[in-house]
């Protein structure tokens, strides 16, 4: 299949009687003025395919408007934009996480030293709290 681009008021010819010129519309429509012998059937598209048949070559749908392609790249980036932000929750998440749970090693660690320290209700009140913490962490990265 031969692919031509034409400017506006440029033709073809296609054998020894058949012309076929373009006119450029407004938008991206474009008027056709095709000159052929009469008893050569000339068909839009969407009526020939009525038979079910379609032509080899041609593209398997149309081109997308200009309209079109705007409304896809403006879909695409908010989809982008709403996969940085949950992946930017899902970072802060996991870096509390692993804060938490660094504090809840060294106290586990150091529970011996922390006793004596702070005594048995104080550590016992710090644990609570930290705990209280991760599982709060965990239930909301579970649901």
């Amino acid at each position: 299949m031969l692919s031509l681009k034409l400017k506006s008021g440029e033709y073809l010819t296609i054998g020894e009687n058949i012309i076929l010129q373009i006119f450029k519309q407004a938008g991206s429509a474009v008027c056709v003025e095709i000159q052929a012998p009469r008893e050569i059937p000339i068909l839009r598209g969407e009526v020939h395919e009525r038979s079910g048949e379609r032509p080899d070559g041609l593209l398997a749908e149309r081109p997308k408007s200009l309209a079109r392609r705007r409304y896809d790249t403006k879909r695409q980036e908010m989809w982008l934009e709403q996969k940085a932000r949950r992946e930017a929750r899902y970072q802060r998440a996991e870096e509390e996480r692993r804060d938490t749970l660094r504090e809840l090693t060294e106290v586990a660690d150091r529970l011996d030293e922390l006793m004596t320290a702070y005594g048995s209700t104080g550590v016992q009140e710090r644990l609570k709290t930290l705990c209280g913490r991760f599982a709060a962490m965990e239930s909301t990265a579970r649901g």
